[in-house]
């Protein structure tokens, strides 16, 4: 029994610096949970450390962009642990990006994949179609989920009480003159995506953007992932851009496979 006890109370290696590592980690590890942002209480509970030490960490990575207060008494993820945990997606060991660039080639156009990354989307791979121009996004980019066809897709395919959350708290802004901005059109979409297997927006996240996507599932249909497609809406109608959905689809089911 008093072996046990010292075992636990051991700060293991590295001594208190050790110690500190590790309470920082689990903190990370709590504010990285899904239905984000979280209370500290949640926060502490969930990683074993005092509130008041889970305060001083969520601090540190604030002010280092590894975390993000909503104002609210609420911490989400900072753009810094974003782009990395991009950046560690992208690394492709899994062979997702050969997916997505014979998806490119088929289809001559930009593709992405995104993840739900609390009440938006994140964007982990991009291919180009390498042409003199290109649409502005960068693996990291976070995306509004009412606003893009990515967001619209996996908004989707949640269950329903997960969506009805994001959505409470999702602030409906217009950045465009087509963007979706009531409840009661942004469910209306969302009961199109699921008929269809696909969401789109046209002109309603950017002017002169169109994209397409479909939801990439697990084994029990939650939406990990989506696959879009991405054009420029003075080459793309939006007949044509429905046309690509065949294409996308196969994509997103290649990629389930391989998650």
């Amino acid at each position: 029994m008093d072996g046990d006890k010292a075992v636990s109370e051991s700060p293991g290696p590295g001594g208190a610096v050790g110690n500190s590592v590790a309470k920082t980690l689990r903190v990370l590890d709590a504010l990285a949970q899904p239905e984000a942002p979280h209370r500290l209480g949640e926060i502490a509970e969930r990683s074993g450390v005092p509130k008041a030490s889970a305060h001083r960490i969520l601090g540190t990575l604030i002010s280092e962009g590894y975390a993000i207060p909503d104002g609210e008494g609420r911490y989400d993820i900072g753009v810094r642990l974003q782009a990395m945990a991009a950046r560690v997606l992208s690394e492709d060991t899994v062979g997702i990006g050969a997916v997505l660039r014979t998806l490119q080639q088929r289809l001559g156009q930009t593709v992405h994949l995104a993840v739900l990354n609390g009440d938006h989307a994140t964007y982990t791979h991009k291919v180009d179609p390498g042409r003199a121009y290109r649409i502005a996004t960068e693996v990291g980019m976070r995306l509004p989920l009412h606003a893009t066809a990515a967001g619209l897709a996996l908004l989707s395919c949640l269950p329903e009480q997960e969506a009805a959350a994001l959505m409470d708290g999702m602030a409906l802004t217009a950045l465009t003159a087509r963007t979706v901005t009531s409840r009661r059109a942004l469910e209306k979409k969302l009961v199109t995506a699921r008929a269809d297997g696909y969401a789109t927006d046209y002109e309603e996240h950017e002017q002169a953007i169109c994209s397409l996507a479909v939801p990439v599932l697990d084994s029990e249909g939650y939406p990990v992932g989506a696959v879009s497609v991405s054009a420029l809406t003075f080459l793309v109608s939006p007949e044509e851009l429905r046309a690509f959905a065949d294409d996308v689809r196969v994509a997103a089911a290649d990629v389930a496979r391989r998650l």
